[in-house]
């Protein structure tokens, strides 16, 4: 009988010690969750601290700009008339997308032509002027050249675009400080690279006939915050120098888009002569006159039209 009740004490005890020890470790666990106790021992040493205060430097805002940031470049990498355009682009001929009406924000602007050198080593003859040309707009002039002439660079300035660009064959885009962009088209070899610094007279390439050309010779753009200019506007091609040190350019620089011709090509208002087609009887499809026919494609009355002809009207 004794036995027994031993038995029954030291498993009664046996039970109550597991609750407890069960209980408390719960209860620990529970407050480990919500207290965190830290311990650091310090050694008693007195050390005097200084924080200097942080300069703050404010960075200009350059907007969509881009740069070559470059830390061993000098001034003379500057991008040219990087005030005025405000970007920099190698990929896009025309990134500006600046309407011909909005290019002067004020009434005149005025362009310093004094650097400037002829972009042939020896000159030949103008083969094609500026402006409407067969069914499209002729946006520079096309100097006589033979394959392997030198081409030189009008004017100091930095290259941004050279490559092969579509129509324009093999061809060199030149920033000016002055504001203007250079074109130089159908090149048979490039030899600048972009982003490169070059000067008035600087060899830059060699003529060609690459893109859509009939011919060898350099097609001469001048442009300015990406609308063209006609070159003889600023420079005398008879005596392959400019007309003044300093040439002011207005809107009426750019009054040629606004010309019937320019916009009748640039609208795509073309008519293709069919079979038994007439002036009289075109002009009355095309809701114009013959007089304005005659005027817009240099043809007169007398002039035979065939089938397969393109008309601007």
């Amino acid at each position: 009988m004794k036995k027994v009740v031993v038995l029954f004490l030291t498993f009664m005890l046996c039970t109550v010690f597991m609750y407890a020890t069960s209980t408390s470790g719960s209860q620990v666990k529970k407050q480990d969750k919500n207290v965190h106790n830290y311990r650091i021992m310090l050694p008693k040493i007195n050390v005097d601290i200084k924080i200097s205060p942080v300069e703050i430097i404010e960075l200009p805002d350059v907007g969509d700009r881009y740069f070559d940031l470059d830390e061993d470049s000098g001034s003379e990498d500057v991008i040219p008339a990087d005030d005025l355009y405000a970007i920099w682009d190698n990929l896009k001929v025309n990134p500006y997308k600046i309407p011909s009406d909005s290019v002067l924000i004020s009434d005149s602007v005025h362009i310093d032509l004094s650097g400037f050198k002829y972009p042939l080593a020896k000159h030949h003859r103008v083969t094609s002027e500026f402006g409407p040309r067969r069914y499209r707009f002729h946006h520079g002039i096309d100097l006589k050249v033979y394959k392997g002439d030198s081409i030189l660079s009008a004017m100091d300035g930095m290259v941004r675009i050279a490559k092969r660009v579509g129509a324009y064959g093999n061809l060199i885009v030149i920033r000016h400080n002055n504001g203007l962009e250079s074109f130089y088209g159908h090149l048979s070899k490039i030899l600048v690279k972009q982003d490169q610094t070059v000067k008035a007279g600087d060899l830059i390439g060699l003529g060609g006939s690459t893109g859509r050309s009939t011919g060898t010779h350099l097609h001469f753009e001048l442009r300015y915050l990406g609308q063209c200019v006609n070159p003889r506007d600023l420079v005398d091609f008879d005596s392959l120098c400019v007309k003044n040190d300093t040439v002011l350019l207005t809107h009426q620089n750019f009054d040629y888009r606004k010309s019937a011709l320019a916009k009748s090509i640039s609208s795509g208002r073309i008519w293709t002569v069919r079979s038994g087609d007439s002036l009289s009887l075109i002009a009355k499809r095309t809701r114009t006159s013959v007089r304005h026919l005659c005027y817009m494609n240099g043809i007169t009355t007398k002039t035979i039209i065939r089938p397969g002809r393109k008309l601007l009207y």
